[in-house]
This record gives C-alpha cells, structure tokens and sequence, in this order.
C-alpha cells in the first residue's frame, strides 16, 4: 500500500465507485438500519447527481487514491462567502491510513483558496466517528439541526473551528479544571419516567455545567444513567464514543481521551 494517500479532483467516470464506497462507509460508521443507508445513498450519491455536483460552481468534490484504488471522498458546499465541509467517507478496508485527515487538510485548503477561512464541518447524528475526527482538527459542535434527506427527516450535527481565545456557544465560560464544583448535589431526582433515581457524590465537568452519576437503588450499586445539574434534569444519554450530553440544554462531555476515529 501507498504510504500516502493520492489527491485529486473528482472526475465523472470516478461517480460508480463513489457510490459502492459511500455505502460501504455509512454501513462500517453509521448507525442506521441497511433501508435508510440505502435511502440516503440513492437520494445524495446517485452516479447521476455526484456527476451534477461535479460541474457545479458550488461544489468541492476532493477524491483519495491508495495504489490507484479509490479510498475516500470528501465535499463542500458554498454559498457566497460561507461553506460547509460534509460527507467525508473512507473505504472501510483502507482505513488507518491517513486518508481522512489528508482529505480533511485538501478541502480546507481549496476553501481557503476561494477565500474561505472558517467553513463548518457537518456531519450526521448517526455517523458515531466524524465528530470526535473534526475535534481532533480543533472543531466543536456548535449546533444541531433537521435536514430533509429523501424525504424523511435527518438530524445533524454542525461543528465550528475553536479560534484561540474564543468560545462558541457550547461552550462553558468556566474551565473544567478551575471550576468550582457544584456546592451542593440532591439526594433524589425524578427520572424522565417519574421513578425516583439517587445521585452520586463524583460530579464530573460539561460544557455547560456539572453531569453526576444516577444510581437506581439506595445503596447506589445500580447505575442508571447521569443526571444535568445544570438544567435538573435526567434526560441525558451517552453515545458509543462516552460523549455524555443533556437533551435539554444541550450541556455536553466529551471523552477524556483522544478518539482515533475511523477516518483516520
């Protein structure tokens, strides 16, 4: 295999193998069922429409070569003097390789050559890799948004490049490490379905405010999920990355150690 990866623009006759990759790629990292893969592969990566998107002013189509072999994709879309970097795919068998992060740095670089130097990363919910891959290029979430895909709504995550000095709205005007912690914790709270859960005594630091642990019993040796201090409320998940978020504030953690995503 090439050490690295190969560059190019992306040419009409490549449009067969980007669909077979795309599919490959949304079936390895996305957690979506084979009928939706399909949905959304048909309705954005038809060899007809990559052919479209090729001609087009407003597209930015990058394509990766390992030994010849199509690895990978990456597209942005402008409008004016803004841009969004989205459907960044890599071929599940040539992973590791590098291909992600080269793709990544290309498409930043043709932005910045139409004059664009701070583009949004978007990817899917349901991608459980591209958000810690664009946060190890320096981006946050800034937002969550639904978008029609097929016909059927499809939530996605819109990521912002964390300038020095600066914070988006995600972020926490006090730092996790020099942040008070919370003065006091309540013994109980009502879980979403009205059960009573016991909280924990080990508050750990979000974007927002405090997370806790929550435990199903008194003697708290079941635990149950985690519980917003910020807001009060137990609506809070955790994905398959650790990253621990409120659904109603939108208070976040993200993992304590470097994800190596799939993409790189």
């Amino acid at each position: 295999m090439s050490p690295e990866p190969t560059l190019r623009p992306v040419e009409p006759e490549d449009a067969p193998r980007i669909e077979e990759l795309v599919e490959s790629s949304m079936t390895a990292s996305y957690a979506l069922s084979p009928q939706d893969i399909e949905m959304i592969s048909e309705s954005v990566f038809d060899a007809d429409l990559i052919r479209e998107r090729i001609n087009a002013s407003e597209t930015i189509i990058v394509l990766a070569e390992l030994d010849d072999v199509v690895a990978g994709i990456v597209e942005a879309s402008l409008d004016d003097d803004k841009a969004e970097i989205r459907w960044l795919h890599v071929d599940p068998e040539r992973r590791g390789a590098g291909v992600g992060t080269a793709l990544f740095e290309r498409i930043q670089s043709a932005l910045a050559d139409e004059g664009i130097e701070e583009p949004r990363a978007v990817t899917l919910a349901a991608n459980t890799s591209a958000g810690s891959f664009f946060e190890r290029f320096g981006f946050e979430q800034l937002d969550e948004r639904t978008t029609d895909i097929g016909g059927r709504e499809t939530v996605e995550y819109v990521f912002v490049e964390q300038m020095d000095g600066e914070t988006n709205q995600n972020t926490s005007s006090a730092d996790a490490s020099g942040a008070d912690q919370p003065s006091e914790i309540p013994e109980t709270a009502p879980a979403t379905d009205g059960t009573e859960l016991h909280l924990g005594g080990d508050p750990f630091q979000g974007t927002e405010g405090w997370f806790v642990e929550t435990f199903s019993d008194a003697d708290r040796s079941e635990q149950y999920g985690y519980y917003c201090l910020n807001c009060r409320s137990a609506d809070v998940t955790m994905d398959n990355m650790e990253r621990v978020r409120c659904g109603d504030c939108g208070n976040t953690r993200k993992p304590n150690d470097d994800y190596d995503g799939a993409y790189l």
